[in-house]
């Protein structure tokens, strides 16, 4: 098993070559016998969202433990981000965790070079992408739509901070996704106000 992109095991999903993350940490482990891999819950733990965080040390070094210090003590580390929403799709209605621990593990391997050939994504993950692709999260939903507003109210806000400004200028609401309901209709309101006048 030398070749680091592990084409050999590679599955085809729409023309493109993907490789499970199980194959990703076989290899980690055979040629990084020294190294580690650690996953940290970054969500909330009583969160819909799942987020989680993996770390990979091919170095190796030592595991150093406590509120300050995580991980392992090495120099080169590669880090992968993963969110799965509970309810969401067959897996995840019991196994949201392990969905996004796993991902974050195959991201973060490759990120490292292991498994990639078309794509940083997992075979995983794109199985897990075909539910999600059809159906916007709800709240992806609502994002957009407050970006379609501010776009329609001729706003220019190119990043988050930019349109959390005009958000609260313009409604005096901060963007938290508990306000966005509350925001659209704000916005809605002013944009019919103005196409009114």
């Amino acid at each position: 098993m030398d070749d680091k992109s592990l084409a050999d095991k590679a599955v085809d999903i729409k023309g493109k070559q993907y490789v499970l993350v199980s194959d990703r940490v076989l290899y980690f482990n055979e040629k990084y016998p020294n190294g580690g891999i650690t996953t940290e819950l970054i969500s909330s733990p009583d969160s819909e969202r799942i987020i989680v965080k993996a770390t990979v040390w091919p170095d190796g070094g030592e595991l150093q433990c406590g509120p300050e210090t995580s991980g392992w003590n090495s120099h080169r580390k590669f880090t992968g981000y993963s969110q799965a929403v509970i309810g969401e799709g067959m897996v995840n209605k019991t196994a949201a965790l392990e969905n996004a621990e796993t991902s974050a593990v195959g991201r973060a391997l490759a990120f490292m070079g292991i498994g990639v050939i078309d794509s940083v994504a997992s075979a995983d993950e794109m199985h897990k992408a075909k539910p999600a692709a059809k159906a916007l999260d709800p709240i992806m939903k609502q994002k957009l739509r407050i970006t379609d507003l501010l776009k329609e109210l001729g706003e220019k806000t190119r990043t988050k901070e930019e349109c959390a400004e005009a958000v609260e200028r313009l409604t005096d609401l901060s963007l938290l996704e508990i306000n966005y309901g509350t925001i659209i209709d704000r916005l809605t309101a002013l944009a019919d106000e103005r196409h009114n006048k």
